[in-house]
């Protein structure tokens, strides 16, 4: 007989006197009786009674060893009967386009019952008792009776997790099919295998193997967890991934980390050199979303948008609202003069569904060799694309024309492409284009009007050329100095801004720059306005969204708001510089809080320390049909009055103009 005291450090594989496999203990004997199942600290527990087999002075020691013996194969059952029972349900989270402003997609987690509600637990459990196989068949099967029951039919694909092993096993491939998921009325181009890693990959081989067949079927891979566990190079290189997720402990705190940085960014660009999209995950702030579309991330997932819900459901309109804010404001600088689409759309040719044959279609390709697409309408709407290179692919060979004959053109046309508003700006247009799958690459992009209807068509070789151009025009307009737009884009926002109900104009300004330049010399000088532009770069965060840095030269910049600026805001900026300037001078000067140095007339003075005045206009006092240069004189103007404040005081201010256009009166603090 082993001593109880034994099996504390002993693993002894046995049989109970019920036959049933024991993970740790000893034989159980006939003096063993089961009792009710009970549950104790929120874990399933079935308690065992020994007989005389134990002495009765080592009764402390039976009764933990008999519970822990039970409550290793009590979890075996509770498992089973929570896949047999069908107790698993799915939960549906959202990814997002950023770049477009919509949900792009739902990952489909499973969710159980306590105590192995968690997918992490019973995913644990699984593998603990060698149901990872059942497991997971339960929890696909789940997503996809919810995806039955809660799809809108709106294009939105769905993140299905499975692991190496499962996606290897030849089981797999027989149960899921295109055929078998007809049944719940979803095709294989909107499901994504999501390839998960907490167990290394046992054979590479039947993975790669396995990865081909699927894909040839139509489904996309993603990889899971990129950047942690074993989702490695050779994984990576084996499964060639559509997405990569980048893994939550990379994403969290971004924003703060240059070496997370560093690594975010490699990514992005080795996903755009081998054509796969970057989805990060687990996002939960907004400084780390911001950092994260800086870097050219443009899919995400995380708390900060939705958790798992038991439908698909999109964010709330004010989260969606924020974040096509950010991304506007971040890719702001495309906005210029002549990004708009509407000069380059060419009408193209169209055909309404149920208009013409293949065959018509067919006879029209080769009559007119010109011709390189069609869009297919429904109504108004674009419906299909129909490409020269994709139809006759699709007709050739011994049986296809035979097969596509007599069909409608729209059986032979794509239902995915990319359909982009003809205000969007080509900039963004192009990285959206080279984004999507290689036979896709290079197929025009189709332009719609803001009700969704067709427009024309843009092709490849115009976004390229003019993206060249835009870029060649950037760099010119932009100062040199701080990087920062320059005085084109101004007049283009200030322009764009007139269109709105509100909007602010802050022109900013340094006093005594010229003296700080002349003493310090221009090296320093440099330094100071760098500073300047990273102050006001900082208090971005305290103005409206969507507010846009210029610089017009010198010491000069110009912020335009969308609606009002509050005091605060501007207070903040003022004392942000204030606080931070005293680096840009000596500890004597500092503690003096002035300079020696030679003013405008020559004569040798006492300076103050360079200070920052913010005139701000708001359009409520501005002449509705003012030209966007007067608008830049007038908020320029008010810089003397400004100036008069910080001399006399001392510290950087602001000024709001209180006066109606067409009104005399003064301005006001």
């Amino acid at each position: 007989m082993i001593h109880p005291e034994e099996v504390k450090c002993k693993s002894i594989p046995l049989k109970s006197g019920k036959g049933a496999l024991c993970r740790w203990g000893v034989q159980t004997g006939p003096g063993f009786h089961r009792d009710i199942l009970q549950k104790r600290n929120g874990t399933c527990v079935r308690r065992l009674h020994c007989g005389a087999s134990v002495p009765a002075d080592k009764a402390e020691g039976r009764t933990e060893m008999t519970s822990f013996i039970v409550q290793e194969k009590s979890h075996d059952l509770f498992l089973r009967e929570l896949l047999e029972k069908g107790r698993i349900h799915p939960v549906f989270q959202p990814i997002l386009d950023v770049a477009e402003g919509k949900v792009y997609g739902y990952e489909i987690l499973s969710r159980g019952m306590p105590p192995m509600e968690s997918p992490l637990d019973l995913l644990a459990a699984a593998r603990e008792c060698g149901m990872l196989w059942e497991a997971e068949r339960a929890c696909r099967r789940a997503a996809l009776e919810g995806i039955r029951r809660c799809d809108t039919g709106e294009g939105a694909r769905y993140f299905l997790n499975v692991s190496p092993g499962v996606l290897s096993d030849p089981r797999f491939r027989e149960l899921f099919t295109p055929e078998r998921l007809k049944p719940y009325e979803i095709s294989p181009d909107r499901i994504v295998l999501e390839l998960t890693e907490n167990l290394p990959v046992e054979d590479y081989g039947k993975l790669e193997e396995s990865v081909a067949w699927f894909r040839k079927e139509g489904f996309s891979l993603a990889l899971d967890d990129v950047g942690s566990g074993y989702s490695g190079l050779r994984t990576m290189a084996v499964s060639a991934p559509d997405f990569f997720k980048i893994d939550m402990e990379i994403v969290r705190g971004v924003a703060g980390d240059p070496y997370k940085k560093h690594v975010v960014r490699f990514l992005c660009s080795f996903a755009a050199t081998v054509g796969a999209k970057i989805i990060a995950e687990g996002v939960e702030n907004w400084e780390d979303m911001k950092a994260l579309l800086e870097l050219g991330v443009h899919y995400a997932q995380g708390f900060l948008f939705a958790r798992p819900q038991k439908e698909p459901a999109p964010p709330p309109d004010h989260v969606m609202a924020r974040l096509s804010a950010m991304y506007a404001e971040l890719n702001g600088d495309d906005h210029m003069v002549g990004e708009g689409l509407r000069a380059l759309v060419i009408k193209g040719t169209a055909a309404r569904k149920g208009q013409m044959s293949c065959e018509d279609l067919e006879q029209l390709l080769r009559k007119n060799r010109t011709l390189d697409h069609l869009v297919v309408l429904d109504g108004d709407l674009p419906a299909g694309l129909i490409t020269r290179q994709s139809f006759f692919l699709q007709t050739g060979g011994a049986f296809g024309y035979q097969l596509f004959q007599k069909r409608p053109l729209e059986e032979a046309a794509k239902k995915e492409f990319l359909a982009v508003p003809v205000f969007s700006p080509v900039s963004t247009l192009a990285k959206l284009a080279m984004e999507r799958r290689q036979d896709d690459l290079y197929d025009p992009v189709v332009v719609v009007d803001d009700r969704g209807c067709f427009l024309g068509t843009v092709t490849m070789k115009q976004i390229i050329s003019r993206s060249t151009e835009l870029e060649v025009e950037r760099v010119r307009s932009c100062n040199p100095l701080s990087g920062l737009p320059g005085n084109n884009h101004i007049r283009k926002w200030i322009g764009d801004a007139r269109k709105e109900s509100l909007f602010s104009l802050i022109y900013c300004d340094l006093d005594r720059f010229k003296e700080y330049n002349d003493r310090h010399g221009f090296l320093k000088g440099d330094e100071l306005i760098n500073f300047t532009a990273t102050i006001l770069r900082e208090g971005l965060d305290e103005l409206p969204e969507g507010t846009r840095l210029g610089h017009i030269g010198g010491d000069d910049f110009v912020l335009v708001c969308p609606g009002k600026v509050s005091s605060s805001a501007l207070d903040a900026i003022c004392d942000a510089f204030d606080r931070k300037k005293g680096l840009y001078f000596s500890r004597e000067e500092n503690a003096a809080g002035c300079y020696r140095a030679t003013d405008r007339q020559g004569a040798v003075c006492s300076v103050p320390l360079v200070t920052l005045s913010l005139s701000v206009i708001e359009k409520d006092n501005l002449d509705l049909c003012a030209h966007p240069a007067v608008i830049a004189e007038k908020a320029a103007s008010l810089k003397h009055a400004v100036k008069r404040i910080t001399a006399a005081e001392r510290r950087s201010s602001w000024l709001i103009d209180r006066r109606k256009a067409g009104v005399s009166g003064e301005a006001e603090q």
